[in-house]
């Protein structure tokens, strides 16, 4: 018994780690019971596989738990902030193409490459959006957690003037004081 209390504990604290990168109730589930499974596997000195199988169990269930959340609260966004959603579906596509794709080699500058426009249509269209004050707002209100929200803003590389963390700072709710230092430094 006392295994098994272990076992959840451990899938649990682990998954903790997992919430802030946002997933499904089936990427929740399965990422839930690789982390149980490990988990499980290590804990259990006098019997790993029991320990393994019952961690894997521990963790599908917690996994899928918290993937629900984060369901529920993409449909809050889409209800209260649809443009939001959105943009934030619109910068995690682009940060997919950007890690997929290999780095661009600098073009060696040519009479036709010097006349030629800086950026092509389809190069701006890979651009993240950057996230507005109401968009961080939206997100707050939706119950995204703070470090999700951070995340979001690193994703969009939006910066913020005085004006805007002022009325990041006037927020009701307030947002969390650790987004609004972000905005206020980015690279810290």
């Amino acid at each position: 018994m006392k295994l098994i209390y272990r076992s959840v504990g451990i899938t649990a604290a682990s998954l903790t780690l997992i919430v802030a990168t946002g997933c499904d109730t089936t990427t929740g589930a399965l990422s839930g019971a690789a982390v149980g499974g490990i988990m499980g596997g290590l804990v259990a000195r006098h019997d790993p596989v029991a320990g393994a199988l019952i961690g894997a169990a521990a963790g599908a269930v917690v996994g899928g738990i918290i993937g629900h959340l984060n369901e529920q609260q993409k449909a809050k966004l889409q209800q209260t902030s649809p443009q939001t959603l959105q943009t934030l579906q619109h910068n995690d596509q682009v940060a997919k193409q950007q890690a997929a794709a290999p780095a661009p080699t600098a073009a060696p500058a040519t009479a036709t490459s010097a006349s030629a426009p800086a950026a092509t249509p389809a190069a701006a269209a890979d651009a993240p959006t950057p996230l507005k004050v109401d968009d961080i707002k939206a997100m707050a209100g939706a119950g995204i957690k703070p470090d999700a929200i951070i995340d979001a803003i690193k994703e969009s590389k939006a910066t913020y003037s005085a004006a805007d963390i002022d009325a990041a700072q006037q927020a009701t709710p307030p947002l969390d004081p650790s987004v609004i230092a972000f905005m206020k430094n980015p690279t810290a």
